[in-house]
């Protein structure tokens, strides 16, 4: 073999060994990322399922009278919860939680969006929920729908919901509803749900692990 064929021979081999050692580095790189994720998943205080969940179409009006589907999701990372204007307890309550939650969240790069679902759509019009979500922070979404839309979006998400009785010589009904967050990816998928008690710093935590980890 000539001196010339020698020396692209070597050549070629050591191009070879070098991008095999690349290679092997970037593997060594992904698999820590990789496992860094997982290890920041592990310590979750939510429920982040293994493989998000498609929601079925749907549609509801938001309190501006506008559309909301499942194509509204796309594209941001949405938290909901259910609840009704009427509500004496939990719902502020929660919502004060989330709105902290969205002052915190605040530096993240990434659309986030915060709805809240009525399960009272007899009482709740989009401009009582204008009223109502307003209040809590200028940028939260009301939702509403008929009661069959409502319905159907509730058991889509395993929402439960049943009105009751007020208490004695109290006009009007109560609700009882589910009291969790639900976590919808930008690929509009049901990703995560936060349980009761809810706390402002655990949310944040945990959507920082998410969001680092997605994708």
């Amino acid at each position: 073999m000539s001196t010339p064929a020698k020396h692209r021979n070597i050549a070629r081999i050591l191009f070879l060994i070098i991008l095999a050692v690349l290679a092997t580095a970037a593997g060594i790189w992904s698999a820590t990322v990789i496992l860094d994720r997982r290890a920041d998943l592990q310590d979750l205080e939510a429920t982040r399922f293994p493989v998000a969940r498609s929601l079925a179409p749907f549609e509801l009006v938001d309190h501006n009278n506008g559309v909301f589907s499942e194509a509204t999701l796309l594209n941001r990372w949405s938290f909901l919860f259910f609840g009704y204007t009427h509500c004496p307890d939990v719902c502020p309550t929660t919502l004060s939680v989330l709105n902290t939650v969205a002052n915190r969240l605040e530096d993240v790069d990434a659309d986030v969006r915060f709805a809240f679902v009525s399960v009272d759509p007899e009482r709740d019009t989009p401009e009582q929920l204008a009223r109502f979500v307003t209040y809590f922070n200028g940028e939260f979404i009301g939702l509403t729908g008929s009661t069959q839309q409502i319905e159907q979006f509730t058991r889509d998400l395993g929402v439960m919901h049943m009105r009751v009785a007020a208490e004695k010589n109290t006009p009007g009904y109560l609700v009882d509803h589910t009291a969790s967050v639900f976590l919808i990816d930008p690929d509009g998928r049901y990703h995560a749900v936060f349980s009761p008690p809810l706390a402002a710093d655990k949310i944040t935590a945990d959507f920082r692990k998410m969001l680092k980890a997605y994708h």
